[in-house]
């Protein structure tokens, strides 16, 4: 029987879309294949009698079509302080071996994992300035979305009542997206971003 396990997270997104993302209107994403990394710092969380408070990671991949269509190649990044029973209890709910939403039905879009990393990561949870590195493997920085003509900054809240990953997010820009790892490898700057807190349960 699968641990049971929650957790509230502050999260900070990139993809390699353009800003607003088709993919959350149950579109093509922009250029027809995705790419893109979903990081959290959990602020509370249990797996079993594991306590998951204060971790992070990073869930990267890149599909050659939609993410739904499937055929991925991911990566996990864990923080390196985490306990063997803690990397152990986020493997099992990031990879899906858990269920629960939304990692059961997102890993299940993956044909390839690539051996999980821990490594330190630099978080700052801060609106349109937040940003976060792990290791030297994945950066995100997020930016003010401006407007093209005048320079004006707008600003963009997507509520999506049947969303998979949370319910309302802040669409940003990115002034930096990267993953420089064995297998996998994305370089996206100035492109989708997005700030919110979520809630994963199963």
């Amino acid at each position: 029987m699968a641990s049971k396990w929650n957790y509230q997270a502050e999260m900070i997104n990139a993809c390699n879309c353009d800003w607003g993302c088709p993919c959350n209107f149950n579109a093509k994403p922009t250029n027809g294949f995705c790419e893109g990394v979903w990081a959290a710092h959990i602020t509370s969380g249990l797996c079993g009698d594991t306590k998951l408070d204060g971790l992070k990671f990073a869930w990267g991949a890149r599909w050659p079509g939609a993410i739904h269509e499937g055929r991925g190649t991911a990566r996990l990044w864990i923080e390196e302080t985490a306990s063997e029973q803690q990397r152990n209890a986020l493997e099992g709910i990031l990879q899906g071996k858990f269920a629960g939403m939304p990692w059961t039905i997102i890993a299940a879009t993956v044909d390839h994992w690539l051996e999980t990393a821990y490594v330190p990561f630099e978080w700052t949870y801060d609106g349109t300035r937040s940003s976060y590195n792990a290791g030297n493997q994945v950066r995100a920085t997020l930016d003010t979305m401006r407007n093209s003509v005048s320079g004006a900054e707008a600003s963009a809240t997507i509520l999506l009542p049947n969303g998979l990953v949370t319910k309302e997010l802040h669409a940003t820009a990115t002034k930096t997206f990267s993953v420089f790892s064995q297998g996998l490898k994305i370089a996206a700057p100035g492109k989708y971003g997005f700030y919110c807190i979520a809630e994963h349960s199963n």
